[in-house]
């Protein structure tokens, strides 16, 4: 078998599963770390603890990482291995096509990026555990073939460098323009993943599932698959708005630094991280309850993400400078 077949084996994902059962157990808390809850943590700590212009730019990172890994799965339109193998265990339904992960691609470019802004020892050997560990599960869990772990630390690592070399430039060229000229800047930026979804979207308009991997897929976990569909990039085009939209107006009131005594900078992180993530809860609970259809449920998606992510990069340091925590300016 060639090495593309190989990647392509379930019969790898099924070894991998019968090395240890509780090596098995661990796939399923370690979906928490391909979840909004944990972004959103990432994001606050790197804002709050570190330095806000670094913490929006993870954001904007994870709204590009977003778009472009639901455009790649659009385009390949490859399965996952329990769509196609029966004897691959699996313990949470996924509905969306399995090339590039999205887990290993957002690791790459996330931990990739903190690694690079931090420049710490040890932090950069947690974020290379931390993607290791996101990698291992995603096979573990049989939820991607190796192909697509690869193929998402590849797509990752290569946007990160991108982004890496891009983003002084972008950030020096905005620095010049005007404020009605950034608030369109910051409009189109949060566009950019919808803009990058639609056409590989659109091309898939004749496409159709096949009979057996809907069987399959329905048969290991109960529940029905739909691919062809958008369902990240409104999402993370909501995080691109809020963070930017936010950091423009903390900026216009005199922007914030994290304290400089650890005690106090921990009590920021800590309740500027779980007020947002108690935000996000509310919000996304409420948004649930209500049952909308998808055009109205989708524009929600974008503004919940949007105050979410408003809230932890203006509201939040707003008052927390308030509180004494940082001196007015």
């Amino acid at each position: 078998m060639d090495v593309l077949g190989s990647a392509l084996d379930p019969a790898i994902n099924v070894a991998v599963q019968q090395i240890s059962p509780t090596l098995t157990l661990l796939a399923v808390p370690g979906v928490l770390l391909d979840s909004t809850p944990w972004y959103l943590l990432l994001i606050a700590v790197l804002y709050l603890g570190f330095h806000p212009r670094h913490g929006v730019r993870l954001a904007v990172l994870v709204g590009v990482t977003g778009g472009l890994n639901e455009a790649l799965k659009l385009a390949w339109h490859l399965p996952r291995p329990y769509w196609i193998s029966p004897d691959v265990k699996i313990f949470t339904s996924h509905p969306s096509f399995g090339f590039p992960s999205g887990a290993a691609m957002y690791g790459a470019a996330m931990y990739g990026y903190i690694a690079a802004v931090v420049r710490r020892r040890w932090v950069v050997a947690v974020c290379a555990l931390l993607l290791v560990t996101t990698c291992v599960v995603r096979i573990v869990g049989g939820i991607h073939f190796v192909q697509d772990v690869i193929g998402g630390i590849v797509f990752g690592f290569l946007l990160l460098l991108l982004f890496l070399f891009a983003e002084p430039r972008v950030a020096a060229y905005v620095a010049g323009l005007s404020r009605p000229a950034r608030w369109t800047g910051i409009l189109l930026l949060a566009a950019l993943p919808l803009i990058l979804v639609i056409p590989p979207y659109l091309a898939l308009a004749g496409w159709e599932l096949p009979a057996s991997w809907a069987a399959t897929a329905l048969q290991q976990t109960g529940h029905a698959i739909d691919p062809v569909a958008i369902r990240y990039a409104w999402g993370v085009a909501g995080i691109t708005l809020g963070s930017l939209a936010g950091y423009e107006i903390l900026l216009s009131r005199g922007g914030w630094e994290p304290p400089e005594g650890l005690w106090q900078r921990c009590v920021v992180i800590l309740a500027g991280t779980g007020s947002t993530l108690a935000v996000w809860w509310i919000i996304t609970t409420a948004r649930e309850a209500c049952s909308l259809p998808d055009p109205i449920d989708s524009a929600l998606t974008i503004v919940s993400m949007a105050v979410v992510l408003f809230w932890l990069t203006c509201c939040v340091p707003l008052v927390a400078r308030r509180a004494g925590f940082f001196p007015e300016k």
